[in-house]
């Protein structure tokens, strides 16, 4: 069993442009989502409504503000009480790729970053802490389940000090808050804010995620839909419902969901990929070339998107769109082991023997363990020898 503690950390938090934000929302507003017919999938009458995925029992929240408002805590402000609280009742909560309501996440310990959240969100409701979240990019989880690539996205929450009337003429850039999560790694990447409804498409998109792996598919599209009564804008509910119709093979439906999400601001490489994947099974020439162009051009907020892409790619033996998913992936994160040995492998793969070893010459300088060192290293002489001996036999 994996153990995990929370992290405490003490953050300024940088609010993003006012303006921005606005002109995004005005932008989602704009769209909305296809009416396609449900009448291909049966609706399951026990879907989870949203209280019920942050509630919390009697027993439960008795103990939390008895805790919250001891005398022990009185001197604490209220995001490091729940932070205390959290440390000391989840310090063996244990991390598991899975969804799990609060309830039962603090009665049985255990549950994914998302359940995390979920839960530290459902305490701080009961004693008006405002929570905020943040997508964390991390090098994925990835594996294979009834020919389902899985891969896992990691959130991060925030709780913030509450806010002092600002002074006359004053503008507040940053706040104060702690850091709700669970090992860091040196090679998170932060990314943008979240906002609560965002949070709860996630939760139900995790849902319906789950429901496919269990091969129920009409409870992971009508799931979908929850997640997108929460934010229409939310790319990877787009892409799930559109996965449902392309099985169901009603392309004309998928379609329109995929054409769809290609609108939205935050267009995912995943929905992307699997729109390819529905054009060449139509033998659609023209949207096929259409839709490989824009793979090509596509700047994703998250660069471990490309690595889940590349592997996936290597398995299926696409080793030209392997090659550029990872030099995709290398463009943003050039320090990336596995990524650099990969691109490495194939580059020998095909004997292009030069490429590869520029690939270990730059890769050398993001080695700073011993053993990574030794190991490019290794792996570069060979490289040499190896043209040099093509050299000499030509």
């Amino acid at each position: 069993m994996d153990f995990t503690r929370i992290i405490l950390l003490l953050v300024a938090i940088t609010s993003q442009s006012c303006v921005l934000h606005h002109a995004e929302q005005q932008l989602q507003a704009s769209l909305e989502p296809p009416v396609t017919s449900m009448v291909l999938f049966q609706q399951p009458a026990d879907l989870p409504e949203l209280d019920q995925l942050f509630y919390l029992n009697d027993k439960q929240q008795q103990n939390f503000l008895n805790y919250f408002h001891s005398s022990a805590q009185a001197t604490n402000p209220a995001e490091q009480r729940l932070y205390n609280y959290l440390q000391n009742k989840l310090m063996y909560f244990s991390y598991e790729g899975a969804n799990y309501p609060a309830q039962v996440a603090l009665d049985q310990f255990r549950g994914n970053c998302m359940t995390l959240a979920l839960l530290t969100s459902a305490l701080a409701k009961l004693v008006n802490i405002e929570v905020g979240y943040k997508v964390i990019y991390q090098e994925p989880l990835i594996d294979y389940k009834d020919n389902i690539f899985i891969s896992s996205n990691h959130i991060r929450t925030y709780l913030y000090k509450a806010a002092d009337e600002p002074k006359q003429g004053s503008l507040v850039l940053q706040r104060a808050a702690l850091v709700i999560d669970y090992f860091p790694e040196n090679t998170d990447l932060v990314g943008k804010n979240i906002r609560p409804t965002r949070f709860y498409a996630m939760l139900y998109n995790n849902l319906a995620a789950d429901a496919l792996l269990l091969g129920d598919s009409d409870s992971a599209f009508f799931l979908s839909q929850k997640a997108l009564k929460q934010d229409p804008s939310y790319t990877p509910a787009v892409n799930m419902i559109a996965l449902m119709y392309h099985r169901k093979n009603a392309f004309t439906e998928a379609m329109q969901w995929f054409d769809y999400g290609m609108q939205l601001q935050d267009n995912q490489i995943t929905l992307l990929t699997n729109y390819r994947d529905l054009a060449a099974k139509m033998d659609n020439q023209q949207l096929l070339e259409k839709i490989n162009q824009q793979i090509m051009s596509h700047d994703d907020d998250n660069p471990y998107a490309w690595l889940a892409l590349a592997i996936d790619a290597e398995r299926n033996k696409q080793f030209s769109h392997a090659k550029l998913y990872y030099k995709k992936l290398l463009e943003k994160a050039p320090y990336l082991h596995n990524a650099n040995l990969a691109l490495v492998r194939l580059y020998v793969q095909e004997q292009n023997f030069r490429a590869a070893q520029k690939l270990v010459e730059q890769a050398i300088n993001y080695a700073y363990e011993p053993e990574r060192l030794q190991l490019y290293n290794t792996k570069l002489a060979a490289l040499k020898q190896h043209r040099k001996t093509i050299q000499q036999t030509h």
